[in-house]
């Protein structure tokens, strides 16, 4: 299995920063084999915050982000649409993320640790803590499995099992954004 690269609820993970402080609560991910598309919808954007150099930081990386000429991570570099939208909740108490990937080669898959079996079926590491699910895959543990010739869909809630302590920092990310406009 090839090293992840990519975390699907890392927002800075697609625009090349690894040590990114916004995150979904909740990731929708669907791979499309035949259209070679990848869609990634982040809901609930949200930051840890602890002093105020934290908000500042906060705005600063997002400020990078929503520009409409951020560069994109080099681990896309073989993707050849890229898309980002940012947007407001159906209630407009949380900001999501859409982003919208065309690869070109199975091979472009791996930077996500989603690769092809020797069956002909997709498959990836599941990491319990991101609490992965889908009624399109079958777990095996440790993986999740796809059928190549239609699309599937997954979701990750890493934050589902969120110690107190952390519970108390956690921040909305809306106010940011409604901040850069």
């Amino acid at each position: 299995m090839e090293e992840i690269k990519i975390l699907f609820f890392v927002v800075g993970t697609f625009f090349g920063v690894h040590q990114s402080n916004i995150i979904s609560e909740k990731t929708t991910v669907t791979v499309n084999p035949q259209e070679k598309t990848i869609v990634i919808r982040q809901e609930n954007l949200v930051t840890f915050i602890k002093t105020e150099s934290d908000s500042l930081n906060i705005q600063n990386e997002l400020s990078k982000f929503v520009h409409p000429n951020q560069s994109w991570s080099s681990e896309l570099k073989n993707f050849s649409v890229k898309e980002k939208e940012f947007y407001k909740s159906d209630d407009h108490k949380s900001l999501h993320l859409k982003l919208s990937l065309t690869y070109s080669t199975l091979k472009d898959l791996k930077v996500f640790g989603i690769d092809m079996n020797n069956d002909g079926t997709f498959s990836m590491t599941n990491f319990p803590k991101s609490h992965t699910k889908s009624t399109d895959g079958i777990l095996e543990e440790p993986y999740w499995n796809f059928e190549a010739d239609q699309p599937f869909t997954f979701t990750e809630e890493p934050l589902t099992d969120l110690p107190e302590a952390f519970q108390k920092l956690k921040t909305n990310v809306l106010p940011f954004w409604f901040a850069l406009k």
